[in-house]
């Protein structure tokens, strides 16, 4: 299965370790904007990047790709992603999501900052029902600083900790794409509450494979083109 894992910034911010391990079977492309925010840490910075993804979801699926993970946790553009191609696209926020629903009654998300509290809580509203969102948590870094894993992890782990025993979530979501590196830390330090903490690339990559395993892929009357505009890339 070939996956085209599209970061919809350009390169430079984001460190190269934004895949996760996979499985054999799973060949995982890396793929950046030519033109772009840095990050998307807003609305505004969501929509700079939609153009540019748009032109790389056309050329992923010229390529003869698989499928698509539109990689920011912020989910921008999905709507007309997948409007432009067949082949299966998803993306992390809305993975993550459904898969904690499956998981726990309630979840936790963990953002780099606070200001992209109120985008989760309409994208949750909209995925899975706002009922099921215990809370929104920020560890308030730059997206630009998470390299400093160190401090990414303390705070995460602080704020998970707090989602968990004041919250009461069951299941925790690393709300930012950048956060797989440290994924394993976090994991380690919140095993003793036995709670599933879930990284959003990797839920996202996995709700392409189910895709491909099942045969299908999203639907087209929910995602169509006017009849008179014929999609091309089938």
């Amino acid at each position: 299965m070939r996956i085209r894992i599209i970061t919809p910034v350009v390169k430079g911010v984001l460190g190269d370790d934004i895949i996760p391990s996979l499985p054999s079977f799973v060949q995982a492309e890396a793929g950046w904007l030519a033109q772009g925010p840095p990050s998307i840490e807003c609305r505004v910075d969501s929509a700079h990047a939609i153009p540019s993804l748009l032109d790389a979801v056309l050329a992923a699926a010229a390529d003869g790709v698989d499928g698509m993970v539109l990689n920011c946790f912020l989910d921008p553009g999905i709507g007309a992603a997948r409007e432009l191609t067949r082949v299966p696209v998803a993306v992390p926020a809305q993975s993550a999501m459904t898969l904690a629903t499956t998981l726990g009654d309630r979840f936790s998300v963990i953002l780099p900052a606070a200001s992209g509290t109120p985008m989760v809580v309409g994208l949750a509203d909209a995925y899975v029902g706002r009922g099921r969102l215990a809370s929104v948590r920020s560890v308030e870094m730059a997206v630009a600083e998470m390299r400093d894993h160190k401090r990414l992890v303390a705070g995460l782990v602080e704020q998970a900790e707090r989602a968990i025993n004041e919250d009461g979530a069951h299941v925790v979501i690393l709300g930012c794409t950048g956060m797989c590196s440290v994924m394993k830390a976090v994991t380690t330090a919140l095993a003793h509450h036995d709670v599933p903490v879930i990284d959003p690339t990797t839920a996202a990559i996995g709700a392409v494979v189910s895709q491909l395993m099942l045969g299908v892929h999203h639907s087209g009357p929910a995602y169509a083109l006017p009849s008179w505009r014929r999609r091309g890339n089938d």
